[in-house]
């Protein structure tokens, strides 16, 4: 039985397909979806950027208060992207819950989120590159698809990249 989702999204341009068999299933099993989105933490090169080229006064002020304003603005971005997709999908409005944006490895990030709510079922895209020497399973998916002792619902985007024309989706899939 399904009662509680968890939807890793990571506010790909494939999100609303994504969100669409989420709310499928949601509205299938009656169960509620809580979202999460992970957000890396800064780069070793980005981090040396700053040690080298920003006053430390000004690097304490970024850390505290810029890393703040930059999960705030993340968090309302999510957010509104929701409110966007829900456009063409109104019937499951109600079945999101809590949007959570939180800082760290996205996969670490999904597995504690999954474990500390108790879900039933993660939800997650397949973004890997699909060529001889890869497959098309992204490195969050499999890394999480490894550890987790959840359930996990893999949504495939290779056949949506392949019905693409000049970067932009020609047909959604409804389920």
């Amino acid at each position: 039985m399904l009662n509680k989702i968890l939807y890793a999204t990571d506010l790909g341009l494939y999100g609303p397909y994504i969100l669409e068999h989420v709310c499928e299933l949601a509205i299938k099993h009656d169960a509620q979806v809580t979202v999460v989105h992970a957000v890396e933490p800064v780069s070793v090169f980005a981090d040396a950027i700053l040690e080298t080229y920003v006053p430390n006064e000004d690097k304490s002020a970024m850390k505290t208060h810029g890393y703040e304003a930059v999960m705030a603005t993340i968090s309302a971005r999510v957010r509104q992207a929701f409110e966007d997709d829900f456009i063409d999908f109104d019937l499951a409005r109600d079945r999101i819950g809590e949007v959570q944006v939180i800082g760290g490895d996205p996969s670490q990030v999904i597995l504690d989120t999954a474990s500390m709510l108790q879900v039933d079922l993660i939800v997650m895209g397949t973004h890997g590159r699909q060529s001889e020497n890869s497959t098309a399973i992204g490195s969050v998916a499999s890394k999480v698809m490894q550890l987790s002792d959840i359930p996990i619902y893999l949504v495939p985007t290779t056949m949506i990249r392949n019905r693409q024309t000049n970067g932009l989706v020609v047909k959604r899939k409804r389920i």
